[in-house]
């Protein structure tokens, strides 16, 4: 069922943990500077990095001071994936940035432990996620037929209109593409990412909900932890 308050939805979370999530994003920066070096256009994993930032209302002065190196904090960061299966079919996948894999490996198995469950074998689990771009668009003037006909030579997988804005869905080939374009043609963007998506999503975990709203707590305030995605979709407006 479409959600009728978008970007109401979405600016609530993000007012709900802003400092946490620049925090995650300063690191994620500063990790990809340390794997690919500082030119943006050169180094995909910090263009990235740049455009998530950007997207939450990171600073230029932040994302340049992380880029640069100003930062007084000189970790040496890893990054690292999780994979774990959890109750009733449920499947997890966990991002990591951390100067410490002993500690972070600990930590998430024991927030797994609370849930009922475990980490498993690389890919056993991602190998039924995809990545694709996903993208909220305000509307403002905008109709959907016009963003369908400014989007229709890329490669768009969904386009969702709600009340307060579109949902786009792209291949992770065009996203970036597609997020130039709609910028260049004035088309205000209040979110943009790339994103796992499960293949066949699953909306009953039984009477695991609130151990896994729990879970998602603490994978939020872990440092560590960048993001975290499942399988899960419940078949409600939330």
């Amino acid at each position: 069922m479409p959600r009728k308050h978008l970007i109401a939805s979405q600016t609530n979370k993000k007012q709900q943990s802003q400092a946490k999530l620049w925090q995650k994003l300063a690191r994620e920066i500063k990790a990809a500077v340390n794997v690919g070096g500082p030119n943006i256009e050169a180094n995909p994993r910090l263009k990235a990095a740049v455009a998530k930032a950007l997207a939450n209302n990171l600073s230029r002065d932040s994302i340049n001071r992380n880029i640069n190196g100003t930062n007084t904090d000189k970790e040496n960061l890893e990054a690292l994936e999780y994979e774990a299966y959890g109750p009733n079919g449920l499947q997890i996948i966990i991002g990591v940035l951390t100067s410490n894999s002993n500690r972070s490996a600990s930590n998430i198995r024991g927030y797994l432990s609370k849930l009922g469950g475990h980490i498993v074998k690389p890919n056993a689990v991602k190998a039924f996620f995809e990545t694709k771009g996903y993208i909220i668009a305000k509307k403002n003037n905008t109709s959907l037929d016009q963003l369908m006909e400014l989007t229709m030579e890329f490669g768009i997988l969904d386009l969702i209109e709600q009340e307060d804005g579109f949902e786009i869905f792209t291949t992770s080939s065009d996203y970036y593409k597609v997020v130039d374009h709609l910028k260049a043609n004035n088309i205000e963007l209040f979110s943009f990412d790339l994103k796992l998506f499960p293949m066949s999503p699953i909306n009953d975990i039984g009477d695991n909900t609130e151990k896994l709203t729990r879970f998602m707590d603490s994978c939020e305030d872990d440092e560590d932890i960048q993001w975290t995605v499942t399988n899960y979709e419940p078949n409600n407006d939330e």
